[in-house]
């Protein structure tokens, strides 16, 4: 079956097969660059690309400017090294699928004819979480290009942004907001809200309002994929949750909510520079220009953080360039009307 970047996978199942194990699994007809929803036991999904497995030459999550990879004949068979039960077939369009996999750690083995090609280890794998790779696959060389991590457990996601629309306002049940062009859901028992060290509600997001928002991904629902958030952090006005009559003068600054010499973060793309010192051209309409980062003492953060598959410091320095999507914390050196510095402590490469 075809599918495109914006669908979700769908995933068939042999009767025969389920039959005999709860853990065999089939081959999927179609790729996706959108993780799918947890298996109904609760294990780990994984769904994949594999450049190169074909006599039909493809790339990954519809890229058309790389030259395809040489293709290999016969059939490539992906089966896991701690559970052969559970094993599949690339298909024909180079897409795969498996699932109840193993938390914990697992690796998958590539073979073809029954020689074996490769293999990729991966680590720190959470319960329900789903996966999402590219391979290059050539020869006997087996490369991991690109791997994303989804699904509740994995709470690497972060969201800067204005509050855009205030999709529904759910009361005791689930709110949804649009915020930084995402669809973000407040649940209630799970979601926590502040201001500063003031707990905040659903009600408190109006429209406008700048947030901070650390969450996971939920199962795509037709197009869209929404975040669901474990802690929403108003920032704008932060430092003023007691009015005061005589406020104290500062000086304009071009960031929103924020003042030199306090901590901040921003989300945007780099716009020129590298590792070391950038200008970030942040999200949304917080700052009017782009802000100078500067970076040399700050710790870098690439994913996967961990195992066999990540990157070394130096591959995640160099994923800083321009173009490269990152979130940004640290202190506001100095500002003004029209420009501003920020003295990093973290940068975290969200491509």
């Amino acid at each position: 079956m075809k599918t495109d970047r914006t669908s979700s996978l769908h995933f068939r199942r042999s009767p025969a097969l389920i039959l005999l194990s709860l853990m065999t699994l089939t081959a999927c007809g179609g790729g996706s660059g959108n993780p799918v929803g947890p298996s109904a036991s609760g294990g780990v999904v994984l769904a994949g690309t594999v450049v190169g497995a074909t006599t039909s030459s493809s790339l990954a999550f519809g890229a058309t400017s790389t030259p395809a990879t040489p293709s290999i004949t016969g059939a490539v068979t992906i089966s896991v090294q701690e559970s052969p039960a559970i094993s599949t077939t690339v298909g024909a369009d180079s897409s795969f699928s498996l699932r109840g996999l193993p938390t914990g750690s697992f690796t998958l083995v590539f073979t073809r004819d029954g020689v074996r090609l490769g293999a990729l280890s991966f680590t720190s794998v959470l319960p329900n979480q789903e996966l999402n790779i590219t391979v290059n696959l050539t020869g006997a060389s087996v490369v991991l290009l690109e791997e994303q991590r989804n699904g509740i457990g994995h709470g690497d996601l972060e969201i800067e942004g204005s509050v855009e629309q205030v999709i529904v306002l759910g009361g005791a049940s689930d709110s949804r907001f649009l915020i930084d062009h995402r669809t973000v859901v407040v649940r209630p028992g799970q979601t926590t809200i502040r201001q500063g060290n003031t707990a905040r509600a659903a009600a408190d997001l109006t429209v406008g309002r700048h947030v901070h928002v650390k969450g996971v991904w939920l199962s795509a629902e037709g197009s869209t994929q929404p975040v669901l958030a474990y802690e929403i952090k108003l920032q704008e006005g932060e430092e003023a949750t007691t009015p005061t009559p005589t406020p104290t003068p500062r000086a304009a600054c071009m960031i929103d909510g924020a003042t030199a010499g306090r901590g901040l973060e921003l989300e945007g793309v780099v716009l020129s520079g590298n590792a070391s010192a950038f200008r970030l051209t942040v999200n949304g309409n917080r700052s009017q220009n782009p802000v100078d980062i500067m970076a040399g003492g700050a710790s870098l953060e690439c994913t996967p953080k961990s195992g066999p598959n990540a990157p070394t410091p130096a591959q995640c320095a160099g994923l800083v360039a321009p173009g490269a999507r990152v979130h940004v914390s640290g202190t506001l050196n100095a500002c003004s009307e029209t420009s501003a510095q920020v003295g990093a402590t973290k940068v975290s490469v969200q491509n």
